[in-house]
C-alpha cells in the first residue's frame, strides 16, 4: 500500500507539472506566431531559422518544427517526430545531426501544434501558409518536479522501512525458520537426478510447510518420470531449430533488400538513395571530382493513372525505370523517391554533360510507347539539372536546387530539361 500511494502521488506530481508546461508552450504561439508566418510568407529562412533557435533555447521547448503548405521552407530545429513518429535530432541550420539529448525521458517527447496564416492589407481573409509544432519532452517536465520526487521518495521510503522491521519479525518468527531448514534440503538436492525429500520436524498435517513439502516431493517425481522424454525432445527440437534458422536467415537477406530497395521498378528507395547519395557526394569532395543531380517527375501521371487504371500506371513507371538504367552507367546512382518523382547521381560528370544526359533521356522517355485496350499512350518527363557547388556541398540541398530547377521546367510547359544555374528569373 505505502508503494502504491507513493506511485499514485508521483503520478499526480508528475501530470500537474506536464500541464504547466501545455499550459506554458501554448503562450508561445502569440509571441513568435506572427515572425514565423511573416518569414514563411517572403521565404526568408534565415530570419525563420533565428526565430526557431530563438524558441529552441527556451527551457520548456527541445524542438521545433515548421512545416509549409508548398513545402519549400519547411524547417526543424532541436529533436522532432519524423514521418514514423520516431525521435529526429536537427543543428540550428535545420539539418541531421546526431543525437543531443541523454538521460530519462530524453526522449519521450510531447507536441503542441498550431497553424500559422499570413495577415495582410491586400487580403480580406487569412491566408493558410502552415503549421508549427513545438516539442518538450518528460527529461525537462522531471527537471522541474525532482526536488518534490525527492521529498516524497525519502517520506515513503522511511514509512515503508518502519513496516518492513514489524513486519520481518513475525515473519521471520512463524515462518522463516520452518522454510530455512526446507530451503536448506532442497539445495542439497541433486539437481541432475533429484530426489523426494523428508521433514524431521513434528508437525501437524495441517500445517502449510508440510503441504508445500508434499507438492515438492510429487513435482519431483513428474519431472524424473517426463525427464526421458524431454532428452527424446531437445533432439529432435535441435534439427528443427536448424532448419528454423536457415529460414529466418534467409528472410534477413529478404528484408534488408527490401528495407533499401523499391518493390515495384527495383530501384534504390529513397532510404538506401539519401545513405548512397551522402557516399558518393563525400567521395567527390574528398577526391576534388564535379558530382552532377538530375531531378525528374513523370508529367501529369495523375491523369495518366485516372484515364487508364493504376495497372498501366505502374507499368509505366517500371518502363520508365528500366529505360533510365539502361541509359546510364553502372556507376550512376537511380533511386525512386515517392510516386512519379525520380532522382539521378552523375559521379564525375559537370553540369553541361548532365544536361546532355538529361537531354538524351527525355527523348528515350517520350519515346516509350504503352498499350491501352489496342491504343498506343505515351507520356513525357521534366527534369530539373545542377551541380555540385561550395554552396550545395550536401545531398539535401542538390535536391532542393534541382527541384527548383524541375519546377520550371514544369512551369514552361513540361517535356523540357531546365538547369539550375540557367535559371535567372522564378516563375510565380
Amino acid at each position: 500500500m505505502a508503494v502504491l500511494v507513493t506511485v499514485v502521488q508521483l503520478y499526480k506530481e508528475y501530470e500537474n507539472t506536464k500541464k504547466e508546461f501545455y499550459d506554458e508552450i501554448q503562450t508561445l504561439p502569440a509571441t513568435f506566431g506572427k515572425g514565423i508566418s511573416d518569414s514563411v510568407w517572403t521565404y526568408n529562412q534565415e530570419l525563420l531559422q533565428s526565430i526557431l533557435q530563438g524558441m529552441y533555447n527556451l527551457p520548456i521547448v527541445v524542438g521545433v518544427k515548421v512545416k509549409s503548405l508548398d513545402h519549400k521552407i519547411d524547417l526543424q530545429v532541436g529533436a522532432v517526430f519524423n514521418k514514423q513518429h520516431q525521435v529526429e535530432y536537427y543543428d540550428s541550420k535545420g539539418l541531421p545531426t546526431e543525437q543531443t539529448l541523454t538521460g530519462l525521458g530524453s526522449n519521450a517527447l510531447f507536441e503542441h501544434e498550431f497553424p500559422i496564416y499570413y495577415q495582410g492589407p491586400a487580403f480580406d481573409q487569412n491566408i493558410p501558409l502552415g503549421t508549427v509544432t513545438l516539442y518538450s519532452n518528460d527529461q525537462l517536465v522531471f527537471e522541474r518536479l525532482k526536488y518534490g520526487f525527492i521529498l516524497i521518495l525519502v517520506n515513503s521510503i522511511i514509512k515503508t522501512f518502519m513496516l518492513w522491521i514489524i513486519i520481518y519479525f513475525f515473519i521471520n518468527k512463524y515462518l522463516g525458520k520452518p522454510l530455512k531448514e526446507f530451503t536448506i534440503k532442497i539445495h542439497q538436492q541433486d539437481t541432475q537426478s533429484p530426489k523426494p525429500i523428508d521433514l524431521d520436524i513434528n508437525w501437524t498435517e495441517e500445517n502449510e510447510l508440510l503441504v508445500l513439502k508434499d507438492s515438492y516431493n510429487q513435482m519431483i517425481e513428474r519431472v524424473n518420470k517426463k525427464q526421458h522424454e524431454l532428452l527424446e525432445l531437445n533432439q529432435e527440437l535441435d534439427e528443427k531449430v536448424k532448419v528454423r534458422t536457415r529460414d529466418l536467415e534467409l528472410a534477413k537477406e529478404k528484408a534488408e533488400l527490401l528495407a533499401y530497395s523499391d518493390p515495384l521498378t527495383q530501384l534504390c528507395n529513397r532510404r538506401a538513395f539519401f545513405d548512397s547519395g551522402k557516399q558518393l557526394l563525400d567521395q567527390a569532395e574528398k577526391q576534388e571530382n564535379s558530382l552532377s543531380l538530375i531531378m525528374i517527375d513523370i508529367d501529369n501521371f495523375k491523369k495518366l493513372n485516372d484515364t487508364y487504371s493504376h495497372a498501366l500506371g505502374d507499368k509505366a513507371l517500371t518502363t520508365f525505370a528500366d529505360t533510365l538504367k539502361n541509359n546510364l552507367r553502372s556507376a550512376d546512382l537511380i533511386g525512386r523517391l515517392g510516386g512519379e518523382e525520380f532522382a539521378v547521381v552523375l559521379p564525375n560528370i559537370r553540369e553541361d554533360e548532365a544536361i546532355n544526359i538529361a537531354q538524351t533521356l527525355r527523348r528515350k522517355i517520350s519515346q516509350i510507347e504503352l498499350t491501352h485496350e489496342e491504343s498506343p499512350v505515351h507520356f513525357t518527363a521534366s527534369m530539373g539539372v545542377t551541380e555540385k557547388t561550395a554552396e550545395s556541398s550536401t545531398i539535401d540541398s542538390l535536391l532542393a536546387q534541382a527541384d527548383k530547377a524541375l519546377y520550371f521546367s514544369k512551369h514552361q510547359g513540361r517535356n523540357r530539361v531546365t538547369a539550375y544555374s540557367t535559371i535567372t528569373t522564378w516563375p510565380t
